[in-house]
């Protein structure tokens, strides 16, 4: 489907070519344009805007649902009503939220481009979330959760766990960039496009130094990680595997550890504000010296 929208994306591009370019009268309007021509072109400019192509997959992704039986569809054509009525099939709040912002973000590229003159999604109520407190796992979790964890994972988890390496930094992630001596972690492929340094505790050192293979990808493929993810959840007990587990939980005891607010952010890759209001749940100083000291149990980390 992609590619046919690339295709009529290209044939929408060359009929502006011919169209468009009459003196003093600046972009035509084109409301019967296709909406997969639109989509097509929208995701042709993200690329050339240099946007990572993780997230243009993942727009891809919501496009090709919303759109799906209605690819010829004019975008001129949807309504407000009709743009309500499909988002009316998601019962979590949360999940309307960010569908509605990524089918405004098409509508509003249509603006952009002259297709509409008005994007329809501005006339929707703006959808409210309550963001919960972040799940942070026990002591007692996370000894299972280490005892359960294969060699080929290990640093994974070592690094997410008492680092707080975000997990798509560990899936890009090589040995080369983590320095046990200076007890360091670059980060070369940050969320914010700067490199980041993240300094390690004694106990993550101690860990990642009794990992046997130390080169290469400190990952294995994302599959792998979704297999022993839904392992652990059945493990423990979890509801589901929050996407940011292992970072909340370093969060927390970081904080706790250090107290300080500013350090922890910063060695996280955020601001405090962020940290406290979406990372941080308060641990108990009994808990906090638990958790730093179950992570010397070699015994239990180094089980398969």
């Amino acid at each position: 489907m992609l590619t046919l929208c690339k295709v009529r994306g290209r044939c929408l591009l060359m009929e502006m070519a011919n169209q468009i370019r009459q003196p003093g009268l600046g972009l035509a309007v084109f409301p019967a344009a296709p909406v997969a021509g639109v989509v097509s072109q929208l995701l042709m400019a993200k690329r050339a805007a240099n946007r990572r192509e993780c997230y243009v997959h993942g727009l891809a992704g919501y496009f090709r649902r919303f759109i799906s039986g209605r690819e010829n569809k004019p975008i001129g054509e949807f309504t407000a009503a009709e743009i309500e009525t499909w988002l009316a099939q998601f019962e979590s709040h949360c999940s309307r939220q960010t569908w509605l912002s990524r089918i405004s973000l098409l509508f509003a590229f249509a603006v952009r481009r002259q297709f509409l003159a008005s994007n329809p999604c501005k006339q929707l109520e703006r959808v409210t979330v309550d963001r919960r407190a972040p799940r942070v796992l026990s002591p007692a979790e996370c000894e299972k959760l280490l005892a359960m964890t294969p060699g080929v994972l290990r640093p994974y988890v070592i690094l997410g766990l008492f680092a707080g390496i975000r997990p798509v930094e560990l899936l890009k992630l090589d040995w080369s960039t983590v320095d046990l001596e200076a007890k360091t972690v670059t980060i070369n492929y940050a969320k914010t496009r700067q490199r980041r340094i993240v300094p390690l505790e004694a106990k993550a050192v101690a860990l990642l130094s009794a990992c046997p293979l130390r080169r290469g990808p400190v990952s294995p493929s994302n599959s792998t990680v979704r297999r022993f993810k839904r392992s652990a959840v059945a493990a423990l007990g979890l509801p589901q595997w929050h996407y940011d587990l292992l970072r909340h939980t370093a969060a927390s005891y970081l904080l706790a550890l250090h107290g300080d607010a500013g350090k922890v952010s910063t060695m996280l890759g955020n601001s405090s504000s962020i940290l406290l209001r979406h990372y941080h749940e308060p641990v108990r100083s009994d808990d906090c010296g638990r958790f730093w000291g179950l992570a010397g149990k070699s015994n239990a980390v180094e089980a398969v």
